[in-house]
């Protein structure tokens, strides 16, 4: 995994920070909703190899 969305608004909580960082992972977070972020992620390049 090299990265977690958070979408309409929600939070990571700390210890998800903190496990996240501690792994490497990105976190990212969108007042969009799940269609709307997927779609601006993907029209920007993330998935298309």
């Amino acid at each position: 995994m090299v990265c977690i969305v958070f979408v309409r608004s929600k939070t990571p909580t700390e210890e998800m920070l903190s496990l996240a960082r501690d792994n490497g992972i990105v976190i990212m977070q969108s007042n969009k909703r799940l269609y709307e972020a997927c779609g601006i992620m993907y029209s920007n390049g993330l998935g298309n190899k």
